[in-house]
């Protein structure tokens, strides 16, 4: 069962420090970019490591 809660949380902190680097001009964009998707994708990365690692914990 995926935990969407936790999920959004990953995909917010992700934005955020993404939107941080951009204003520091240290990610390079293009005009076809999109945040929301990066963000997504590093967020769902980010749930299944954390979710496997649980796993493996208990």
């Amino acid at each position: 069962m995926v935990n969407y809660i936790l999920l959004y949380k990953i995909k917010k902190k992700v934005k955020t420090l993404i939107k941080d680097k951009l204003a520091d001009e240290e990610l390079a964009t293009t005009a076809k970019s999109c945040l929301d998707c990066l963000a997504t994708d590093i967020s769902w990365e980010v749930y299944y490591l954390v979710r496997d690692k649980d796993k493996a914990e208990d």
